[in-house]
């Protein structure tokens, strides 16, 4: 969130939760220049200027004006219902799912069912951002979750690639800290905790609940945390156990852990397709590996959906209005997709375009994105609870990682969260 990730900005605090009392507060737009279009996103400046000097060699005449939470994906929720709040929606802005319902209900994002723009747009990537028929972003990327390792550092250690079991990857860690004292063997961020687990719960939601999201059924009284979530967090607590991950993990953040990797002193971590470019640029010998299950026998999934939207601000019209759909048009052109990956690092999806993958991200991209195991936990609950809950999952996470509850009551309190969502 994501980032990402949000990649993580599901991981926002739960004060983001709801946007219900902001329907009154929504701006027309944070600039009156009707050939001046505002963008506020998820991502760096950086990530985003192949884009915007792309579209401004097309259309000269149309001004972007980008703004961003320094990168912090994981905070863009927060600073995204302030500016609503104080009148200062853009005119463009990234739509994370969490926030559609309060968005459409509010009227604050516009339908863009049947813009032209929206037809190459994969259906699996319109739904997060649909609500009663009709779509309020345009989704153009997939984000999934693998671990990205250190090449050098594994192969002191003996090895040339992840671990195909849970078990196994745990033993590769020990002797990685074994044979590099100075060296953190793995990684998650506080604001990603639990990668690992999302995985296995693909796996058991696919193989034993006959297509029906395994979260859907927690959500709807068939099962619960304790009972799905409790054993996979044990099995996840052994990291701790075994120490070869500490609790210092609860304050690490995801730019902190990237530093790490990038220096030489983290062996694995986990990541996605949007770190390519950093990476790249560090000089680091790296590839991205599968996520471990807790046998050999499972099918392979990890953490992964359609990326956050763009959206359009219900509230702008003539001219303006006009100049944000042509940012979008180019956002899904072949030119514009092109620059989106040169920049963000994210694969597009879009129908009839050939995204180029890169070598270290092959195998995973194969296991994952075009066989479609990518599971989000997120999407089986209550719409109006699902950013407190995620932020609740990671609060648990980081008290079981300092060891003040186990895994089991970790999950229990979920379920306690999730009564007053419904």
């Amino acid at each position: 969130m994501m980032s990402r990730n949000m990649k993580t900005m599901i991981a926002a605090a739960a004060a983001v939760a709801m946007l219900a009392p902001l329907g009154a507060c929504g701006s027309a737009s944070a600039d009156s220049d009707p050939n001046t279009l505002t963008f506020f996103a998820n991502n760096t400046q950086d990530a985003y200027q192949p884009v915007l000097d792309a579209f401004a060699k097309k259309y000269p005449d149309i001004k972007v004006k980008f703004s961003t939470t320094n990168g912090s994906q994981g905070g863009y929720q927060q600073v995204l219902q302030t500016r609503i709040s104080g009148g200062k929606l853009t005119d463009v802005f990234v739509l994370p799912p969490e926030q559609l319902s309060d968005m459409v209900d509010n009227q604050l994002a516009l339908d863009l069912t049947d813009e032209a723009f929206m037809k190459s747009i994969p259906e699996a990537n319109k739904a997060p951002y649909s609500q009663d028929g009709k779509t309020y972003g345009m989704s153009v990327s997939t984000w999934i979750n693998a671990l990205a390792f250190n090449k050098d550092l594994l192969k002191k250690a003996g090895y040339d690639k992840i671990p195909a079991t849970w078990d196994e990857f745990i033993d590769m860690l020990k002797k990685i800290k074994k044979t590099e004292p100075d060296v953190t063997p793995y990684l998650e961020a506080k604001d990603g905790l639990g990668i690992p687990v999302e995985g296995w719960l693909g796996e058991e939601s696919a193989a034993d609940n006959d297509g029906k999201m395994l979260d859907q059924s927690i959500t709807d009284g068939e099962t619960t945390f304790e009972k799905t979530y409790g054993p996979l967090y044990t099995e996840w607590s052994k990291l701790f156990k075994e120490d070869v991950m500490t609790s210092d993990v609860t304050g690490i953040s995801a730019d902190q852990m990237r530093t790490e990797f990038t220096s030489g002193r983290l062996a694995v971590m986990a990541s996605g397709a949007w770190d390519v470019p950093t990476f790249k640029d560090s000089g680091i010998d790296f590839e991205f590996g599968t996520v471990p299950m807790l046998t050999k026998d499972q099918e392979q999934y990890t953490p992964g959906a359609a990326d956050p939207s763009f959206a359009i601000n219900a509230k702008i019209s003539g001219q303006k209005l006009e100049n944000a759909k042509k940012f979008l048009t180019f956002l899904a052109s072949p030119e514009g997709l092109k620059a989106y990956q040169e920049g963000t690092g994210n694969i597009p999806v879009v129908e009839g375009y050939d995204a180029e993958i890169d070598p270290s991200f092959k195998t995973v991209y194969d296991t994952y994105m075009k066989t479609g195991h990518v599971y989000l936990n997120t999407l089986g609950w209550p719409a109006k609870g699902r950013t407190a809950l995620r932020a609740e999952t990671f609060s648990q996470l980081q008290q079981v990682a300092m060891g003040s509850i186990d895994g089991t009551t970790a999950a229990k309190n979920l379920d306690g969260k999730l009564q007053s969502y419904k």
